[in-house]
């Protein structure tokens, strides 16, 4: 039976996207799962068990955000690199800030 702990997360901001980096030490990227929706973004992963180690229990993070509208669901993407899980949560053209150009009349 694996303990659930909630992994440390850093999130960053700017024009294009939301970056949402979450520790996930251990986990393999098969054993990762990453769901958005309406309600939000969900990501959780489970380590495997140890081989061989009948005292040490496995670690199943789990977090959930909501995200806000402006996020296009379809233009979310995710890698796992060093035990970081990176999503990137890609806004949608329409929320992206825009230059108006000012005419002389």
């Amino acid at each position: 039976q694996a303990t659930t702990v909630t992994p440390l997360v850093d999130i960053y901001e700017n024009d294009d996207e939301i970056l949402v980096l979450a520790d996930f030490p251990g986990v393999p990227e098969k054993a990762l799962t990453v769901h958005i929706d309406r309600s939000g973004l969900l990501i959780e992963g489970t380590q495997p068990e140890p081989e061989g180690a009948t005292q040490v229990r496995p670690l199943r993070f789990s977090r959930s955000f909501r995200v806000p509208n402006t996020v296009d669901p379809r233009r979310v993407s995710a890698e796992l690199s060093g035990g970081v899980l990176r999503v990137h949560l890609a806004k949608s053209e329409a929320a992206k800030p825009r230059r108006i150009e000012v005419r002389s009349a």
